[in-house]
């Protein structure tokens, strides 16, 4: 694949991660696993929602570390880029509220499957993913028996338990999400005949590498 093809597809990732996160926001029938978790870790210590979010993407992110998984561009771009977009979306009100439960339900479910759509953009370029599905990547090959969604579903069903059990208020979105996000992911992936498990996922240093040399032709090939 072109280099420029995998950011494309890295980039485009963004967007789409974003627009499921709002549908689902927009859904107001119950926050996803990790948000339950953060409610929960806020309701029995004094700390702010946002600190706990904070404080939750570090500690994966040294778990990922340490189970030497690649921090690269898509890393940073799930950090950075996601969250921010999915305020622009809400902030112009693209999605409108909804009111009616079937049709949250319905709109809820389409977006898990748009950001597991998402998952296989961004994993696929090869440019490295966000912090948890990093994790859920290294699970994935440690225990290479289990299937990617079944992986999937052992960490938002974990979080969402722990979540649940401090307190965090629960709604049947958030059920629907913890029960259907490892099926609606493992679905997708055999959609396009992907494993994520066999992608080698470039860090920091080996992109800036290979952005280098890309220049370095170009220009030498300018010049003559």
């Amino acid at each position: 694949m072109k280099y420029s093809r995998r950011f494309i597809k890295l980039f485009l990732a963004m967007p789409v991660f974003a627009f499921g996160a709002a549908l689902s926001i927009q859904s107001g029938i119950g926050v996803n696993a990790w948000d339950t978790f953060a409610l929960g870790v806020a309701n029995v210590l004094p700390l702010r929602y946002g600190t706990v979010v904070l404080l939750t993407g570090i500690i994966v992110l040294l778990v990922d570390l340490f189970m030497k998984q690649s921090i690269g561009i898509g890393t940073l771009a799930d950090i950075f880029i996601i969250g921010k977009t999915t305020d622009l979306i809400l902030a112009f009100n693209i999605i409108p509220k909804i009111e009616s439960l079937p049709i949250a339900i319905i709109c809820l479910v389409t977006s898990l499957f748009i950001q597991c759509f998402g998952v296989y953009l961004y994993s696929s370029a090869g440019l490295s993913v966000g912090p948890r599905d990093a994790m859920m990547i290294a699970l994935a090959k440690k225990f290479n028996h289990l299937s990617i969604g079944m992986i999937k579903g052992i960490i938002e069903g974990t979080v969402f338990v722990i979540g649940f059990l401090l307190g965090a208020p629960v709604g049947i979105g958030t059920v629907i999400s913890v029960f259907g996000i490892g099926f609606i992911l493992e679905f997708t992936l055999k959609l396009f005949h992907f494993d994520l498990r066999n992608v080698s996922q470039e860090n920091l240093m080996q992109t800036s590498s290979h952005l280098y040399t890309l220049t370095k032709q170009k220009v030498s090939n300018e010049t003559l």
